[in-house]
């Protein structure tokens, strides 16, 4: 088990505030790391709001239209039969499809005007998010992730920095540390990349469960070995190894990990508020870990099929449970459609039929965060890869966009309540305030202190700007 787990990248020496120095430059009128850069930094760093970040990812492209920016006066035949409802903020509505989250507005900042990659494709779109570059400089870009666990690390020594959870999917294939240390990356919870199942009483942090051979007197062994080695006797490299195998037994021992995993630690309200399904477990650990001190967690859900009766995706009359409703996104049921044809039912089930779930956990998730005083130094972010066609397509579903789409946003000093950009009467096209994914990228750097005019710097001492042009979204700075 240490064998494996001392490569792991969640136990390499974690950040500290010192490299935050160390790996910028200034690029303003030429100057480099000296007293305007240094002075710029820490002048951030202590009025910063966010402490930590929570990213929750839903995969596939959730409709604008039946969620955060209905279209009453839509041309009736794409127009989404879910009417708008009133939220607690005067003026400010949403989908009737969101009637709890609705009850939160006031905690939350909603951008009805980010765009996303032109192709408007899965993979591109989740690597502009998770990059905050164009996907084809993506594999050149490390994780937003990455770059606040390299300059920040974490208040959290037991856990890594940089979580998902539980990990699936599109996150999976696009993750990267690029020209940074594999040690920035993301520890993923999960050992599946689809069929997980979060909710299963069995399912557990495998990485932190120890082998079945490896007895209490065993473990203990190795760890009086590892204190065997003198400061004197160690090099470099010894000194490496040790930190690895600290933080090994760290993660394997520590009840506050054990904590941070262990979901029946919970009261019964607050699962069944979060709801027991998949979807529930995933952002509720997500909120375990927030309060644990991890710096940066994504939450990447998709349900397994067992969640709807189903079989799984590729199978006769399957579901592949993400929001890419090319067929039928309003009507439940055979769909007839090239998926349906091919064997493969349908990806996801009808906005109607997935929604409820979204609602309650998301609702859940700012209400427990707003309880628990977590919400205060806390930046939730809610995202998905892209929007979908304001028109029908004549399987009854929604293609891809790229020209509009909706995320969210709270804590951290986000104002809440408004609505900051607008889109056209179709939700087609961004009418006023465009933003992309450079700019989400350069807003949760702002909300952690760090200001865009630092600079990463490669091995060879090249500088490399944080995000692709993009600057801080105004209206989340009150």
């Amino acid at each position: 088990m240490l064998a494996s787990l001392r490569t792991h990248p969640a136990f390499a020496e974690l950040g500290s505030r010192r490299r935050f120095f160390a790996h910028v430059s200034a690029g303003c009128l030429g100057l480099g790391l000296a007293e305007l850069s240094t002075l710029q930094a820490a002048a951030a760093l202590s009025t910063a709001r966010a402490k930590r970040v929570l990213v929750v990812y839903e995969e596939g492209g959730i409709s604008q239209m039946d969620t955060w920016d209905p279209k009453p006066s839509a041309p009736v035949d794409h127009r989404t039969p879910y009417k708008p409802i009133a939220t607690n903020v005067p003026g400010m509505r949403f989908s009737e499809l969101m009637p709890r989250i609705a009850q939160h507005a006031d905690k939350l900042t909603v951008v009805r005007s980010m765009t996303t990659a032109k192709v408007a494709g899965h993979m591109e779109g989740c690597q502009e998010f998770f990059k905050g570059y164009p996907f084809n400089l993506a594999n050149e870009s490390p994780d937003v992730g990455s770059v606040v666990t390299e300059l920040l690390g974490s208040e959290c020594a037991e856990l890594p920095p940089y979580v998902f959870c539980p990990g699936a999917n599109m996150p999976n294939h696009i993750t990267s540390t690029a020209f940074l240390p594999i040690s920035r990356g993301p520890w993923k919870l999960g050992t599946k990349s689809l069929g997980e199942n979060v909710a299963d009483p069995a399912w557990k942090v495998r990485a932190v469960e120890p082998q079945s051979d490896m007895s209490t007197n065993r473990f203990n062994e190795r760890r009086k070995l590892l204190g065997t080695l003198s400061p004197q006797e160690s090099d470099g490299l010894l000194d490496s190894v040790r930190r690895n195998y600290e933080h090994a037994f760290d993660l394997l021992t520590s009840p506050r990990v054990r904590a941070a995993f262990d979901l029946s630690t919970e009261s019964d309200a607050v699962r069944d508020r979060y709801g027991r399904d998949h979807r529930g477990c995933c952002y509720l650990l997500g909120r375990k870990l927030i309060e644990a001190g991890v710096r940066f967690v994504t939450v990447t859900v998709i349900q397994p099929p067992e969640h709807v009766g189903r079989p799984g995706y590729g199978q006769e009359n399957g579901v592949f449970l993400n929001w890419d409703h090319h067929e039928g996104i309003y009507n439940n049921g055979p769909c007839g459609g090239p998926q349906g044809m091919s064997k493969q039912e349908r990806y996801g089930l009808p906005h109607p039929v997935m929604m409820p779930s979204l609602d309650r956990s998301l609702s859940a998730l700012l209400d427990d965060l707003n309880q628990r005083g977590l919400l205060a130094d806390t930046l939730l972010c809610f995202i998905t890869e892209m929007g979908r066609t304001p028109k029908i397509n004549k399987w009854q579903g929604r293609d891809h966009w790229a020209r509009a789409m909706s995320i969210a946003f709270a804590g951290a000093g986000v104002p809440g309540g408004q609505v900051i950009g607008a889109t056209d009467d179709q939700g087609g096209d961004v009418t006023a305030d465009l933003y992309t994914p450079y700019d989400y990228a350069a807003s949760v750097y702002a909300k952690l202190g760090i200001g865009d005019e630092l600079r990463l710097k490669k091995a060879d001492g090249r500088p490399v700007d944080l995000t692709f042009g993009g600057k801080p979204i105004r209206g989340l700075f009150g």
